[in-house]
């Protein structure tokens, strides 16, 4: 199979809101409704304001949306007591060391949204893999262009999810955070451009 990722608002230009937001809103995710969520009703919106940008990931075959991901940046700070010495090592050269809190402080490529479609044939389904190597080609251009060298994600403490982002995804996990709103622990990863 073959793929095409296209930036969001290329897609309104081009197409038109109506036209992607259609698309959307057959977007299915049930493993992850805030991921459904997000690309049904908030992919377009946090675009057009800039907060944030999808790409949308579609079949060549039938055009299909397979998948997408959303990039933006976030400033983060990273206890160094959680990271190994490699880690320590590369992250000085992206970020600012406070001596006194053993904290690195940078600015994160932020990996704030990844999902696939589940609304989709299963034997036509991305696989995450092949749906992270396309986040990261985006991310080696963003980079390429303007620098930086941290990505940084939150997900949900599952153990599918930590196997796939340790083990399959070359993440590190760094930390954790609990969110009031949604009642739910997340764990915090990170990975060197």
């Amino acid at each position: 199979m073959s793929y095409t990722v296209i930036n969001i608002l290329d897609i309104i230009e081009d197409s038109g809101e109506d036209n992607i937001k259609e698309a959307l809103s057959a977007f299915s995710c049930p493993l992850n409704t805030e991921i459904e969520t997000f690309a049904r009703s908030k992919a377009i919106d946090f675009a057009k304001k800039k907060l944030s940008i999808s790409y949308i990931v579609f079949d060549n075959l039938d055009s299909q949306i397979v998948g997408y991901f959303t990039l933006t940046h976030k400033a983060i700070d990273i206890k160094g007591e959680n990271l190994s010495n490699t880690s320590r090592r590369k992250l000085s050269n992206h970020a600012r060391y406070e001596d006194d809190s053993d904290t690195y402080s940078t600015s994160a490529f932020l990996l704030a949204q990844f999902g696939k479609n589940y609304g989709v044939d299963g034997g036509k389904r991305i696989t995450g893999t092949l749906l992270m190597e396309f986040a990261m080609d985006i991310l080696k251009d963003i980079q390429h262009r303007i620098g930086g060298g941290v990505i940084y994600l939150d997900a949900e403490e599952r153990p599918e999810l930590k196997e796939f982002y340790e083990n399959r995804a070359n993440y590190k996990l760094f930390g954790e955070r609990y969110s009031d709103a949604d009642n739910i622990k997340y764990l915090q990863y990170m990975r060197f451009l």
